[in-house]
């Protein structure tokens, strides 16, 4: 990991944390050559897309990888 990845998962990861439809939920960000990982649980699906229109708006993001990160079932 490069000094301008970590950079780019620290944007990623105070991005998330500071919108009130993100922040708190445990998603762990990491990017390498300009492609942002997602890893994690949220508690629905419309979350996962919210996230990446955050990210999507960061300079230097050129990818965004959900594959990782799954919405929680719900207790029946």
């Amino acid at each position: 990991m490069t000094i301008h990845d970590e950079a780019l998962a620290a944007r990623a990861r105070t991005a998330l944390a500071t919108d009130r439809r993100t922040s708190g939920l445990p998603i762990h960000v990491r990017a390498c050559n300009g492609e942002v990982f997602l890893k994690g649980k949220v508690d629905a699906a419309e979350q996962i897309e919210i996230a990446q229109f955050i990210l999507s708006g960061i300079p230097g993001v050129r990818h965004i990888d959900v594959q990782e990160l799954q919405v929680k079932e719900k207790s029946p």
